[in-house]
């Protein structure tokens, strides 16, 4: 061994992660102190413009251990939810973690990003997807029974938009397509899961 190269990789293994650790340019994980890694964790969750999983954000720090993220996480979400002056909160959707901007700021934002209300869904596309949402796994035919009308062109409009997904065979004459909800439609909606859906009780004493 050539003197004073004793740190030196000697596999090629060795080498290739020591080069990559060279190009990504980051210190270990277990090098961060409380502070760096809720600062890291924030950097991460702003450049994410979906809900990141806690799973994947270990792996992103070297499968660190899972409950020290998803403390930090919970720690990150008190200090941010608490701040009323933030435009923003995290929100457990879908699975994962998103920063998410607060809804009275709606308006403006769809201002800026010039959304249209054509893109909205109908009346008749949301009372489809709210009974798929509610039946879950169920047919076309199942929708069509309590909606007593044709839905093709709802279900044309949800899977379109990869709000509505088949979710299996069901074990009937003719083995219709089974449809569920999407990952996709809980974060739209802003759902962690589907547990969170308002309770048919609950829609029933909103009705004026």
């Amino acid at each position: 061994m050539t003197p004073g190269m004793s740190d030196a990789p000697e596999t090629e293994e060795e080498f290739e992660e020591a080069e990559q650790g060279e190009l990504d340019g980051v210190s270990p994980a277990e090098s961060l102190d409380r502070g760096e890694l809720v600062r890291v964790l924030y950097g991460l969750l702003f450049a994410c413009d979906r809900p990141i999983g806690v799973g994947r954000i270990a792996e992103v720090f070297g499968d660190i251990d899972k409950e020290v993220i998803q403390n930090v996480l919970t720690e990150l979400a008190e200090q941010i939810n608490g701040q009323e002056s933030l435009p923003y909160m995290l929100r457990e959707i879908a699975g994962g973690y998103q920063l998410v901007s607060k809804s009275e700021l709606a308006p403006w934002i769809r201002r800026l990003l010039n959304a249209k209300r054509s893109k909205r869904l109908s009346k008749a596309v949301l009372e489809t997807l709210a009974i798929i949402a509610y039946k879950q796994p169920c047919t076309r035919a199942e929708v069509e029974s309590i909606r007593g009308v044709s839905v093709s062109h709802a279900f044309e409009q949800l899977q379109e938009r990869k709000l509505i997904k088949i979710a299996g065979i069901a074990d009937l004459p003719g083995r219709p397509k089974l449809y569920r909800t999407s990952d996709e439609f809980l974060e739209q909606f802003g759902l962690k899961n589907l547990k969170e859906l308002p309770t048919l009780e609950e829609l029933q004493g909103t009705r004026p």
